[in-house]
């Protein structure tokens, strides 16, 4: 006959875990050295930034251009302009013959819903105040 025995160690069960030290930055911030070559980067990097802005504006020209040769064609011109009391761009198509707005962008009926909003939002502003 096979005899086990079992021997029982409670100080042997409890696990003890580790400690660890929290590392904290420095107290001031580390001061970076420019160097001449980062200097001369950040000169091209604007030179090219105007560089594609001015690209970016011959594009907007031509492109305009090439609406008002297509609405030329059709009798028709487009105006952009700006709602005053929404601030919201608008753009129309209109009819050079009648006068009439074929199309605009965003509608009337969204604007006014846009101008209700913003004055029932600074009376709800100005009521609280």
């Amino acid at each position: 006959m096979v005899t086990e025995t079992i021997s029982s160690n409670p100080a042997s069960s409890v696990v003890s875990k580790a400690t660890e030290s929290v590392r904290r930055p420095p107290a001031s911030p580390e001061v970076t050295l420019i160097q001449p070559t980062q200097s001369i980067s950040a000169n091209v990097e604007s030179k090219q930034t105007a560089d594609e802005s001015q690209n970016t504006e011959t594009a907007v020209t031509k492109a305009i251009d090439q609406i008002q040769v297509m609405m030329d064609l059709r009798n028709r011109s487009v105006s952009f302009t700006r709602d005053q009391v929404t601030g919201t761009d608008v753009v129309k198509v209109i009819d050079d013959k009648t006068g009439d707005t074929i199309r605009q962008m965003p509608s009337e009926e969204l604007l006014t819903f846009m101008r209700n909003l913003t004055r029932m939002l600074g009376t709800f502003i100005d009521e609280k105040a």
